[in-house]
């Protein structure tokens, strides 16, 4: 576990209420076992799936959670929080890495039948992933998923999924210095020759939009 880790959870101890030292051993501990009830006290709701959850596991690496948590609203109080819109894979995912630093490229297993039927692309998952984060509030998760999914494209950018890649990246993001959007369109200027002749990347730029019109900036 890296120092600035520590450092988060140690504040998030104080802040849910923690004091004694043998409580804070014991969810140290606990915190390191992902999807495990001993000591949980939140359950996270992944449309039908229930995941335990640990209050200073979330409230330390998430502004959102810490909100969420600390406040009176429905979920503070009942300490039930649910999910069923978007990727529940990729939702999976973040509460992985907030346990382990990391997270899988193989879809859980346990979730229902609406995550079994989503479009989990190699490409897919760490855009939602990043997404999620930037929701959250979880810097180290987005600079973790922009990294991989950097490396993802600097390989697949050769794929047929990858211009569905650049709908989805402009599609979920606004901020026209995202990091997601730079990514993209370097890719895309620096294998434009090759990308050129298949018809659904020239179907994509014949699209217009924001897309276009970086990549055109970048040309310039």
């Amino acid at each position: 576990m890296n120092t600035g880790r520590i450092d988060a959870i140690s504040t998030a101890i104080s802040k849910c209420g923690y004091s004694s030292q043998l409580d804070v051993i014991a969810f140290a501990n606990s915190v390191r076992a992902f999807n495990n009830r001993g000591l949980s006290d939140v359950n996270v709701h992944l449309g039908t799936f229930e995941l335990p959850a640990h209050s200073l596991a979330l409230v330390a690496q998430s502004e959102y959670f810490e909100k969420i948590l600390g406040s009176e609203c429905k979920e503070g109080l009942s300490r039930e929080i649910t999910f069923s819109e978007g990727s529940l894979q990729a939702y999976w995912r973040v509460f992985e890495y907030l346990y382990t630093e990391e997270y899988s490229e193989d879809p859980c297993p346990t979730l229902d039948a609406q995550a079994e039927t989503e479009n989990d692309d190699e490409l897919s998952k760490d855009l939602r992933v990043y997404s999620l984060a930037e929701y959250f509030s979880i810097n180290g998760l987005k600079e973790h998923a922009l990294s991989r999914f950097k490396s993802k494209i600097s390989r697949l950018w050769v794929s047929e999924i990858f211009p569905d890649c650049i709908r989805e990246v402009y599609g979920s993001t606004s901020d026209p210095n995202c990091d997601m959007r730079k990514a993209v369109v370097e890719v895309t200027r620096e294998n434009r020759g090759e990308l050129w002749v298949k018809k659904a990347y020239r179907e994509l730029i014949h699209e217009g939009g924001d897309f276009a019109v970086d990549l055109m900036d970048e040309l310039m």
